[in-house]
């Protein structure tokens, strides 16, 4: 059996990517991979959330793994969500 868990980032632009996360994957690389389906060079405004067992969104903390967060345990692919982190004011 493959190792890793089914994950679904829901993407700005009301796309979803459809992903096997590995074990010893880094939110930091997580959030690379779905930053280059945009050809995002700016990633520190964006970050990835999800919704926990309680109902309380979470960002996943970039230096660790994605699935050692407290992702929520219900059947079928975890939901997460690329999203807008920081807002720039003005230029």
């Amino acid at each position: 059996m493959t190792e890793g868990r089914h994950c679904q980032v829901h993407l700005l632009d009301d796309r979803r990517l459809e992903l096997l996360v590995q074990p010893k994957l880094l939110s930091r690389e997580l959030l690379d991979l779905v930053a280059s389906h945009f050809n995002l060079k700016e990633k520190e405004y964006f970050g990835i959330t999800f919704i926990d067992d309680t109902g309380q969104e979470n960002w996943l903390q970039l230096d660790h793994r994605v699935l050692e967060h407290d992702l929520p345990k219900k059947p079928g692919p975890t939901l997460l969500h690329f999203a807008v982190r920081f807002y720039i004011e003005s230029i």
